[in-house]
């Protein structure tokens, strides 16, 4: 599995040179992007574990992340487990339809 994120209105950085960007705006879109990829599995109806191998946060090869599901007719919901927010708890649902 893969996973690509990344928030809507990122700023660009005026070049597509792998070097561009000040430290600030390198910093900036590295918080504004979400990469990782690895296996998964189905351990229990309604679960799938993302067994994270590779990712953009160099902490996170090796992390197990849980998430929740469900499928209903062309439609299929992913929940994250709940984290910590200077708001409080909260989580992500992300949406996907088939065409």
């Amino acid at each position: 599995m893969a996973v690509q994120i990344q928030s809507d209105g990122r700023t660009g950085f005026g070049s597509t040179e792998w070097s561009a960007g000040s430290q600030e705006e390198r910093a900036d879109a590295y918080s504004t992007y979400n990469a990782y990829c690895g296996t998964f599995s189905l351990p229990e109806p309604g679960v799938v574990i993302h067994h994270v191998e590779l990712a953009i946060h160099p902490d996170q090869p090796g992390m197990v992340k849980r998430r929740e599901f469900t499928l209903e007719g062309d439609e299929l919901v992913l929940r994250t487990q709940p984290f910590d927010t200077p708001g409080g708890p909260a989580s992500s649902e992300l949406r996907w339809r088939r065409r």
